[in-house]
């Protein structure tokens, strides 16, 4: 059933593809949860830990056996010294024998059924971690798309004033009203804009494979951000970083991972100790005596307990402990390490977010300086106080200006997932509200 799901959203995602109208991000983000091969890989490994349990708990449990075997036999017997000669008999030997075995006191393959049982909650965090890891890295893609797109149409709105504005430096210059210099200076900046441009579209281009990359397929046209004014970074620092050490799954599967390695310590060291168990058995043998010697037909059953006692096994026990231990301290050196590396990033993350808050003010008030530099260089090259290289750079100017307020917008997004993502909280909930701020995106649920 589980492979059937992802055929099935495959299709439903091809009618999709082919309907008009864009395509939001939650909409991305339910076709990535179902068929992104690093997910369903994860959730395959929680598949496996769970048949590694069962197979510590298989230990527990009775273990029956049946054995089976028929033979044929010749048998050969001297008669003796009075008799010369052999008395030869042909006979057909049959034995079967069912035992059942059952664990009374068994501490190593107990222990060993707990540390799976930890390993299976580890390999259900990871998955955690991954699933937040890939939806932050989608909706890093999904913004890298519309700020390409946000800059082709700041390049080609540039580009119908600029070709404006070259026609009528060309019509003046053939009427002797403009200087040739003027002229070859807007067509280089023109052809700039078609660099620009040019660049521009490879960038939409490499984001929409990206984003085909974490979807599976080819992803139509998107949504785009309708939200002027974007919320302020919540909270503070250090209540982040609480929530990161409390909530953060990677942080929670080493510490299950911990657990099953402290678990895997004991169950190595209790070698040592005795193990108990009830056997059962029934034999039924015809023919099938010392040697295969003719016997007649009997039945025995017997039922008994059986106790191992360890008492050298060359060392192997103690090292098995010794590599237990040292597992252990492994992991637990790795989940420190773990620990502030998340730290790191969610303090990086916060004062990335408060920056960019700050940036995406400070660019939007630039864009509104820059037009109306703009402006005053252009009714000052009219009046021919200014020259048309002021009146192009001024051009120059405000388009960069509006290429760095749409970076920064969608950088402040960046931050704000990031925040989350390394908190250990970026959830569907906050997939739907960044949806909200799209244009036409679907309502939550």
């Amino acid at each position: 059933m589980r492979s059937l799901y992802p055929s099935l959203v495959l299709a439903l995602w091809a009618g999709l593809a082919q309907a008009a109208g864009p395509v939001d991000l939650l909409q991305l983000y339910e076709q990535t949860l179902a068929t992104n091969p690093v997910l369903k890989g994860k959730e395959y490994t929680i598949d496996q830990a769970h048949a590694q349990r069962d197979q510590a708990l298989s230990k527990l449990l009775p273990q029956v056996m049946a054995v089976g075997n028929y033979s044929w036999n010749e048998f050969r017997q001297d008669r003796g010294s009075r008799f010369p000669g052999y008395t030869v008999d042909g006979y057909a030997g049959m034995r079967g024998v069912i035992q059942a075995r059952q664990a009374l006191f068994d501490l190593p393959s107990y222990l060993g059924y707990q540390s799976a049982g930890a390993s299976i909650q580890q390999t259900e965090q990871e998955l955690e971690a991954v699933r937040m890891a890939t939806t932050a890295d989608l909706i890093d893609r999904y913004f890298m798309v519309l700020e390409a797109v946000d800059e082709m149409s700041y390049v080609e709105g540039e580009k119908a004033l600029t070709t404006s504005e070259m026609q009528r430096i060309r019509r003046m210059y053939e009427r002797q009203m403009a200087m040739v210099t003027d002229l070859y200076e807007v067509e280089a900046y023109y052809q700039t804009l078609l660099t620009r441009e040019i660049e521009v579209g490879n960038a939409k281009a490499v984001a929409l494979e990206k984003l085909r990359e974490t979807t599976g397929m080819p992803v139509p046209d998107l949504a785009p951000l309708a939200r002027d004014r974007l919320p302020e970074v919540p909270g503070q620092v250090d209540e982040w970083v609480r929530e990161a050490n409390t909530n953060h799954p990677a942080l929670k599967a080493l510490q299950y991972a911990l657990d099953a390695a402290e678990t895997a310590i004991g169950s190595a060291r209790a070698q040592h100790l005795p193990q108990l168990s009830l056997q059962l058995s029934e034999i039924y043998s015809d023919n099938q005596g010392y040697d295969n010697r003719p016997i007649g037909r009997y039945n025995s059953a017997s039922v008994g307990v059986q106790l191992n006692v360890p008492i050298y096994s060359g060392g192997e026990i103690e090292a098995a402990a010794k590599e237990a231990v040292a597992r252990y301290q492994t992991t637990q050196e790795k989940r420190v390490e773990r620990q502030r590396e998340i730290d790191k990033e969610v303090r990086t993350a916060y004062l990335n977010a408060r920056t960019g808050r700050a940036k995406v003010d400070s660019t939007a008030k630039e864009i509104e300086f820059r037009e109306k530099a703009r402006v005053a260089q252009e009714k000052s090259y009219e009046l021919g106080v200014a020259t048309i290289v002021a009146l192009l750079e001024s051009k120059k100017n405000l388009l960069k200006a509006r290429f760095e307020y749409a970076g920064a917008r969608y950088d402040y997004i960046r931050s704000l997932v990031a925040l989350r993502l390394w908190s250990g909280s970026l959830s569907l909930r906050d997939i739907e509200d960044i949806n909200g701020w799209l244009a036409g995106a679907k309502p939550k649920r």
